[in-house]
């Protein structure tokens, strides 16, 4: 016998919740690109080194971004001998054909200061790695800030420079706010999405855990989670309080440590990776919000693994990295937000992930409950 936690939902849009794909966006304009960036991560950068890749008619790729870390000397610190080694490693990957590198720093007002030899050593060593790839880093913006009407000047191809577009009416920006997905001030408020709350409250969820633990009676509910009615029942429980939360609907203390230990089995967490390809990944990603914010150490990292895998499958790599970053701080050694994590910093693309959440639909299928089936990409 199978079973259903979800009712159907009618008017769903599956594909309102996608990215512009890379193949119909195209900017030509340095300010436009400029203007691009918050939409394309997903948040405003300060103090950033991005570098958006492109394909020979401009189509653009992988955007990637890293903190530009400065040591005030000649030569570029460790971080960004990093940064840029990974940088070329994507591009290379990606089969990109060009590159253009954007720095974001309130340190460069004045166009003079990037002429310190940190800067240009920065841009020298990605185009020395380039050189071993078939990608040409085609030029390097700089500016201030993001934001209508800023400066921005080119290092390479003649210094060019100009003003920016408005973010806010980048097409870019319309496309992320039209499908749904939030463009945040900073990267500190992307963080904020997955910061642990209040103290108090995960230290008396900690202690309820421990008490269930420490019990030598059955879990009641969820007793004989070893065999497939008890992963099934597991399974069901939060499947119901995703769909609960789409009615508006919160979860109670005592439920959150039933979700916690129904999260640490491991057939249930490989079953709710489906969800990530579903009309139901919305509703999914604010249990795990929840979840992640509301659960102790190590626990929520599980919630949080969620979280960026789903964040990861739709394309948005900074979440994805936030929710990664939070999961692997709660549990080192945390397999899955490690994996994902790798896959994600070697610039492994969605569609490669998101054979995952078919593992997912199988893993449930066993314990015969049917999961609601994937949208269309």
């Amino acid at each position: 016998m199978t079973t259903s936690a979800f009712p159907h939902r009618s008017g769903s849009d599956p594909t309102g919740r996608h990215f512009l794909p890379p193949e119909q966006l195209r900017l030509c304009d340095p300010g436009d690109l400029l203007a691009a960036i918050p939409a394309l991560l997903g948040f405003r950068p300060e103090r950033s080194i991005v570098a958006v890749c492109l394909t020979d008619d401009s189509t653009v790729g992988a955007v990637m971004r890293h903190d530009l870390v400065l040591g005030g000397g000649d030569t570029p610190t460790a971080p960004m001998y990093a940064a840029v080694d990974q940088f070329a490693v994507v591009c290379e990957r990606e089969q990109a054909t060009g590159v253009l590198v954007v720095l974001v720093d309130d340190r460069f007002a004045d166009p003079t200061d990037t002429s310190r030899a940190e800067v240009a050593s920065i841009v020298s060593e990605f185009e020395d790695l380039l050189d071993r790839t078939s990608t040409e880093l085609l030029d390097v913006f700089v500016t201030a800030d993001i934001g209508a009407g800023n400066r921005w000047f080119g290092l390479l191809g003649g210094g060019r420079y100009g003003v920016q577009s408005d973010p806010a009416a980048s097409h870019v920006a319309v496309a992320q706010v039209v499908s749904g997905r939030a463009i945040r001030s900073s990267r500190e408020d992307l963080e904020a999405t997955v910061e642990a709350g209040p103290a108090g409250e995960r230290v008396r969820i900690a202690e309820l855990l421990d008490d269930v633990r420490e019990s030598a009676a059955p879990r009641g509910q969820f007793a004989g989670r070893t065999d497939r009615l008890g992963d099934r029942r597991e399974l069901e429980f939060v499947l119901a309080h995703i769909a609960r939360l789409h009615s508006g609907q919160g979860v109670a203390a005592h439920e959150y440590v039933e979700l916690a230990l129904a999260l640490d089995n491991l057939v249930v967490r490989d079953s709710l990776l489906a969800l990530a390809v579903s009309a139901y990944a919305d509703d999914a990603e604010q249990l795990w919000i929840l979840l992640a914010r509301h659960l102790p150490d190590p626990e929520r990292a599980t919630a949080a693994a969620l979280l960026g895998y789903s964040a990861y499958v739709r394309g948005d790599g900074p979440l994805a990295g936030v929710a990664f970053c939070a999961a692997l701080e709660s549990d080192p050694d945390h397999a899955l937000a490690a994996l994902l994590d790798n896959a994600l910093q070697s610039g492994l693309r969605p569609a490669a992930v998101r054979e995952l959440a078919g593992l997912g639909y199988d893993s449930a299928r066993k314990i015969g409950v049917t999961l609601p089936p994937p949208i269309d990409t």
